[in-house]
C-alpha cells in the first residue's frame, strides 16, 4: 500500500490558519495599558515673567537684544513658550519698522514731510 505523500492525517489538528475553524479571540490578548496623564512639554510661564517679556519687548530698538537672546535655541534658561513668543515678536517688530520706513518714504516723496 502506498503511503499518502504530504497529506496530514485527518485526526491531527491543523497548524495552519483555517478561516472556518472557530477561534477563541481572547487567547493571547493583553490588557490595555492605562493611559498616562498628559504632561506639558514646557512649564507655564508666570504672569511676572510675561510682564517682563512684554515690558522689554515694548522698548523701541532695545527690544531686539532680549528678543534675540530668548529666541536662540542654545539658551537653556528660556522655555519653549518664551522662544516662540520671541520669534513672533521679532517678526512683528521687523514688519513694523519696514512699514514705518515705507510710510516715511512715501510721505517724504509726496512733499508732506520735509527734512
Amino acid at each position: 500500500m502506498a503511503k499518502n505523500s504530504g497529506a496530514a492525517p485527518a485526526n491531527k489538528a491543523r497548524k495552519k490558519y483555517d478561516p472556518y475553524y472557530p477561534t477563541d479571540y481572547s487567547v493571547g490578548q493583553r490588557k490595555r495599558p492605562a493611559p498616562r496623564p498628559l504632561v506639558p512639554s514646557s512649564p507655564n510661564l508666570s504672569p511676572k515673567k510675561w510682564l517682563g517679556m512684554l515690558f522689554f519687548g515694548l522698548i523701541p530698538l532695545f527690544n531686539f537684544i532680549p528678543l534675540i537672546a530668548w529666541a536662540r535655541r542654545k539658551n537653556p534658561k528660556t522655555s519653549e513658550n518664551q522662544k516662540t513668543f520671541a520669534k513672533a515678536a521679532i517678526i512683528l517688530s521687523v514688519l513694523f519698522w519696514l512699514v514705518a520706513a515705507a510710510a516715511v518714504a512715501v510721505l517724504y516723496f509726496t512733499g508732506i514731510i520735509v527734512f
